[in-house]
């Protein structure tokens, strides 16, 4: 099968550059040390200036990628003199601000074609090169994506990211989304065989691809991560998040932002009524709060009888459970915000309620209104309103629809305009931390209930008039009245921890 690779340079031969991530400044002027100051992103390294090389290299590589050739002659070369002083200085440079250090693969004309940048700073890069017949393949783990000017290679389990300036690059990294051995690459891409070793030896120290083990008469080759027990579980999606929710295994920003004045943020206060509600809001009945606290188990008793509970018998909740529920868990309360805990107090979530009747409210959904703790009928179609139900009763394991399901949503731009790199996490945090006082309420209030694991984002979207990219399902939760006033206290047919 012919190749349809874009054609090679006519000269095709790699040289590397070296240069210093953006955020890295230098001050070389010596002070009465002999040092100069290197701050990084993450620490200041003081360096000796004492050879005029050393300055001379740092300046030169906070324009952009420089071969040190041409700071330091033959510094790369094979024919470099053993014990050369000046050479040393200058490996010795490179080794301390190494986490600062981007490498990149360029033509003999300048054309870059791959850049390797350092994104931590235990980053370690030691590239070197494979022999033709090494089989390699990209890892599980990587992902392309679209960056400001290239496209951008990256994986959870790497100390770094690369950049593909050049279609070329592209077309090399390609090759392997399968295992392929150096040779049959650089045949493939009719590109000379020292140019590719050189690249995928670079692809390889990065750690985007992952060297096979084992011949062609041992059959097909092996791979490391594959059989890694500590990676068997991890999807690559899921541990990207977790990586990237957390300071200490990447470079991107992290927690509150620094708004805008321009920036409008997300239209509407928190609990803002949805402009698609139908009809006069519907006011709960709220409950004495004395009365509440006279009348209530202990805290541990109460963690002691949360069971998660499926009742195929469940009762609709009367307006007053139903009102005391939501009020106790969710409402906005005056100077000390909702009875759960949000990030910086920015309460994402939006809760909407979908009864299943019969009584009063009728059936159909709702938005609550955590200010006001009332309720607005949205005009869903009853084919949704079945269709949501029933999910839920499946999802719980019922044999009938739940009396009440309460489905959690989050406004997404509210947290992730103020808390970039977390926002997600932090959602999902906010979802357990509301499901549990979902949970301990409605057991004081001998009510059954039930955190489900998934809904269905789709659904649920349509049901509530919702463009799911700006707000969408990431909870659910299902409620019933129970027959005798309060849930089972051990594990039976119907209670599961």
């Amino acid at each position: 099968m012919k190749s349809s690779a874009p054609p090679a340079p006519q000269e095709t031969r790699l040289i590397e550059l070296w240069s210093l991530r953006e955020d890295t400044t230098v001050r070389t002027a010596a002070d009465a040390a002999g040092t100069g100051l290197v701050s990084t992103l993450w620490e200041d390294i003081r360096l000796p200036m004492t050879d005029p090389v050393v300055p001379r290299a740092l300046e030169r590589m906070t324009y952009g990628p420089v071969s040190l050739d041409n700071v330091l002659p033959g510094f790369s070369g094979a024919d470099a003199v053993p014990g050369d002083p000046r050479r040393a200085a200058l490996r010795s440079m490179l080794e301390a601000v190494r986490h600062a250090v981007i490498r990149t693969l360029a033509l003999t004309d300048g054309t870059e074609q791959v850049s390797v940048v350092p994104i931590m700073p235990e980053a370690r890069f030691t590239p070197r090169m494979p022999p033709a017949d090494t089989v390699h393949r990209l890892s599980r783990f990587a992902t392309l994506r679209l960056g400001t000017r290239d496209m951008v290679l990256e994986s959870p389990l790497s100390t770094h990211r690369v950049l593909l300036h050049t279609p070329h690059a592209m077309w090399l990294v390609g090759c392997y989304v399968r295992p392929a051995s150096v040779r049959e690459t650089a045949r493939l891409l009719d590109v000379p065989l020292e140019v590719v070793r050189k690249a995928v030896g670079y692809l390889e120290a990065s750690g985007m691809l992952v060297p096979g083990s084992g011949g062609p008469e041992a059959g097909p080759p092996s791979f490391a991560e594959d059989r890694d027990p500590a990676l068997e579980h991890w999807s690559p999606r899921e541990l990207m998040l977790h990586n990237r929710s957390r300071p200490g295994l990447h470079d991107e920003p992290l927690g509150l932002a620094r708004r805008s004045t321009e920036d409008p943020g997300d239209p509407g206060d928190p609990g803002e009524p949805r402009p698609w509600a139908d009809g006069t809001p519907l006011a709960l009945p709220v409950p004495d709060l004395d009365r509440v606290l006279a009348a209530d188990p202990r805290l541990t008793t109460a963690l002691e009888a949360r069971r998660s509970v499926r009742a195929d018998g469940g009762l609709p909740l009367s307006p007053a459970q139903l009102g005391e529920l939501l009020y106790r868990s969710a409402r906005a309360r005056p100077t000390a915000g909702r009875p759960y805990p949000s990030v910086g107090g920015v309460y994402p979530l939006e809760l909407y309620v979908t009864l299943a009747g019969p009584g009063e409210p009728k059936r159909g959904c709702y938005h609550y209104d955590p200010s006001a703790h009332t309720l607005h009928r949205l005009g869903t179609r009853p084919a949704l309103v079945d269709a949501l139900l029933a999910e839920a009763g499946a999802a719980a394991g019922l044999s009938a629809e739940p009396p009440v399901l309460i489905s959690m949503t989050a406004r997404f731009r509210r947290i992730g305009a103020a808390y970039p790199g977390i926002a997600y996490s932090a959602l999902l945090k906010e979802v357990g931390a509301l499901q549990q006082t979902l949970y301990l309420v409605a057991t004081a209030m001998g009510i059954g209930p039930c955190a489900l694991a998934f809904g269905d984002t789709e659904a649920s979207a349509r049901a509530f008039g919702l463009d799911w990219r700006a707000e969408s399902g990431v909870g659910e939760f299902v409620l019933a009245a129970l027959p005798g006033g309060a849930p089972p206290a051990g594990h039976g047919r119907n209670s599961h921890p």
